[in-house]
């Protein structure tokens, strides 16, 4: 079935939950007839919405997605089925990118100071640095389906005006809650993933299993909400309950000493309770909750493998339209959004990372290297130089070449000729004078001679 016949079996019924009539239908545009007398004309062709200037009905479009929207909110559509595109690898470098590449075009970016910035909660996308994708193998398909329970919740208290909030709760058929949820605009902006309407049945007992297992993941969220909802409310609250019993000990004072009637300390006490205790209980919030759908998700879960050029492998498991896929630091067992193929074969975190200061390649921290205590950096065994005057081997960046005999000396076993300023190893200078001139062979055997001519 092709997407445009999807996207009019789907626009069909969202018109016949609104009481509407199809009057007249083309290849290219559709006619609705209202309950209230009024009509308005739809299309499937980009370049007709543009010419007749009326909505168009395409995957992705502005107005396919507003209805999609309302649907899942007003309960039209309680069940969706999501499919990607064949083949699959185009959907898995979507998430594993091996390009430097920016997010144009997110609805989740905001330009501060002039920079753009993603709001997300996470990186869009999981970034492979120093290697490219060379094969993507899927092991592993199963269907999965997935239970969204959308709850209106309102919050009310007296010293504050009233707060209206959704809360999402979505849940697997093993009845455990998830992270994730399902987010309508995401899935409509990845043109490698279509909805679908979908039909079937739920039993009445594992609805209502679910339902009670979604209305005790919404009370701990409320416990923790409404916690943050009164803790600015806590001073005012305490103002006031200090002021009315205040008010009532100053009622009982007036009626002492008006001696007009005969003094209750009793009934006066237990009534003061009361008050002060209804007081008390007129400030605490009032929470009213109301489902508002329920959203049956039938997608995928997806265990796949890629592999880099450097060999090293990528295990993960995706379920589509719902999460992005992690990959995990073979060393460090980390979770991580940006990795790093290195020389020795691995694909590793950021943390596990070592580069040769030598060849400027990258080496995860089990590769064989050799470190310079120096620099505090590292390079591969076969770079680098031995000393001869230590026997150490080091980076050639701290490499010098005694003018002598053209042997390698590291940083701490060289020094200058005082006559020629030349680098020399400090086996071939000669110090005179109490080490007060630093000489070198030639000039050394010079001042040898004119010593003894003196």
């Amino acid at each position: 079935m092709s997407a445009e016949v999807e996207i009019r079996r789907f626009f069909e019924t969202y018109v016949q939950s609104r009481g509407g009539i199809i009057t007249h239908q083309t290849n290219d545009t559709t006619t609705v007839a209202y309950p209230d007398g009024s009509t308005q004309d739809f299309t499937y062709n980009s370049n007709i919405a543009k010419e007749k200037n009326i909505p168009l009905l395409t995957s992705g479009s502005p107005f396919f997605q507003q209805i999609l929207q309302k649907s899942i909110e007003n309960g039209t559509l309680c069940q969706i089925s999501l499919n990607n595109n064949d083949p699959f690898d185009p959907l898995i470098k979507s998430y594993f990118r091996d390009t430097q590449e920016t997010c144009l075009n997110c609805q989740k970016t905001q330009t501060i100071h002039g920079l753009t910035i993603c709001t997300k909660t996470a990186p869009c996308f999981h970034q492979i640095n120093n290697g490219k994708i060379t094969s993507i193998k899927i092991s592993k398909k199963e269907p999965i389906r997935l239970f969204q329970f959308y709850y209106s919740v309102n919050f009310q208290n007296k010293l504050r005006t009233k707060n209206e909030e959704t809360f999402i709760i979505l849940l697997n058929e093993e009845n455990d809650c998830t992270n994730n949820v399902f987010n309508l605009a995401d899935v409509l902006e990845n043109t490698l993933i279509h909805v679908e309407d979908f039909k079937s049945k739920i039993k009445p007992e594992i609805y209502d299993k679910l339902k009670a297992i979604a209305d005790q993941k919404l009370n701990t969220l409320l416990r923790a909400k409404t916690a943050l909802f009164d803790l600015p409310l806590c001073k005012e609250k305490q103002m006031r309950l200090r002021s009315f019993e205040r008010r009532l000990r100053r009622e009982r004072r007036e009626r002492v000493i008006s001696k007009k009637h005969d003094f209750d300390f009793q009934k006066w006490q237990s009534g003061y309770e009361t008050l002060l205790q209804r007081e008390e209980e007129s400030y605490q919030t009032n929470i009213t909750v109301k489902l508002q759908n329920l959203l049956v998700i039938n997608t995928s879960k997806v265990k796949f493998e890629v592999t880099l050029d450097n060999k090293a492998t990528i295990q993960s498991t995706v379920i589509i339209g719902i999460d992005n896929p992690e990959a995990i630091c073979p060393l460090c067992r980390k979770t991580h959004t940006e990795g790093y193929a290195t020389e020795d074969g691995l694909y590793v975190c950021e943390d596990c990372i070592r580069q040769s200061v030598e060849s400027g390649k990258i080496y995860s921290k089990k590769a064989p290297l050799t470190r310079d205590e120096t620099l505090g950096e590292y390079f591969e065994r076969d770079k680098g130089f031995v000393c001869s005057v230590c026997g150490k081997r080091h980076s050639c960046l701290i490499e010098f070449k005694c003018s002598h005999d053209n042997t390698s000396v590291c940083i701490y076993h060289y020094d200058v000729c005082d006559v020629c300023n030349m680098t020399f190893s400090k086996l071939n200078l000669t110090y005179t004078d109490e080490f007060r001139r630093k000489l070198c062979p030639k000039h050394a055997k010079r001042s040898r001679n004119e010593s003894e001519k003196l």
